[in-house]
């Protein structure tokens, strides 16, 4: 199965999912998105939703991240497996890589149309996908979200759950349509939370559940044997960016970013 993957930058949990697809697939391109909702150019909004200290505390965090993934770089990735950043495990691997900032370009769909993927991996990637590319690949555009669908639609999951005091999160791999999170549901998990005090917890469950349930589906389609169901807007809830008393709720309650 010939794949090309669109996410966004991550340090943490997205190049382990991809190290795992390119276990089953050949990735022919890996691309990172970097647009105005990559949650790495929401500093921003993350001060003012989780204060100065978390957000730092979260900048300390990447910083070490990045620092272990240059050495990493050094000694031929003995230490992280190249899994320190996406880019550095596209290098490890010998995979193209690029970083774009909008999907619908007719450039970038013109190079996809000479690659000629049989399917489109999204790991969160932060754009609606027009239906020119989502009818390029053989097999269409799968995506990875975080949560049991079709509760907990849109952006950030990890803080709407704890926000809400969820007993579950979730992690669902679904088509991918001009419609957010609205595709047909092809996986998905329930994922215990209990305990769960952080975003950044939350997010290693539910992507780490999320990328198995990925090799399930892209195994499923090589094999001809996906079978859906219908992805029931109207029963489950939709959510974007937190307000200030949203902000200021899941903070009274104990919940922080990391």
């Amino acid at each position: 199965m010939e794949v090309v993957i669109i996410t966004q930058e991550d340090s943490f949990f997205i190049p382990k999912n991809i190290k795992k697809i390119n276990k089953v697939s050949d990735i022919k391109e890996i691309v990172v998105l970097d647009s105005k909702g990559s949650l790495s150019n929401k500093i921003s909004d993350f001060l003012k939703w989780f204060g100065f200290f978390q957000v730092s505390k979260m900048g300390l965090k990447l910083i070490k991240r990045k620092t272990f993934d240059f050495v990493d770089n050094i000694f031929n990735y003995k230490i992280l497996k190249g899994e320190g950043s996406i880019k550095s495990f596209a290098k490890k691997e010998k995979i193209p890589f690029q970083i774009i900032d909008n999907v619908n370009d007719s450039k970038f769909i013109s190079h996809l149309k000479k690659i000629g993927p049989d399917i489109i991996i999204s790991f969160s990637a932060p754009q609606v996908i027009k239906e020119e590319l989502l009818s390029l690949p053989k097999h269409g555009c799968i995506n990875l979200h975080g949560s049991f669908l079709p509760y907990y639609r849109g952006l950030l999951p990890s803080f709407w759950v704890l926000h809400d005091e969820a007993e579950n999160a979730g992690a669902t791999v679904h088509y991918m349509s001009e419609k957010i999170d609205d595709g047909s549901i092809i996986n998905q998990q329930k994922i215990p939370i209990e305990g769960c005090k952080t975003m950044f917890e939350v997010m290693e469950k539910t992507k780490g559940v999320g990328g198995k349930l990925m090799i399930k589906t892209i195994k499923e389609l090589e094999a001809g044997k996906v079978e859906t169901k219908k992805n029931n807007i109207e029963d489950g809830n939709y959510y974007s960016w937190p307000d200030k008393e949203a902000a200021q709720k899941f903070k009274r309650k104990g919940y922080k970013l990391v």
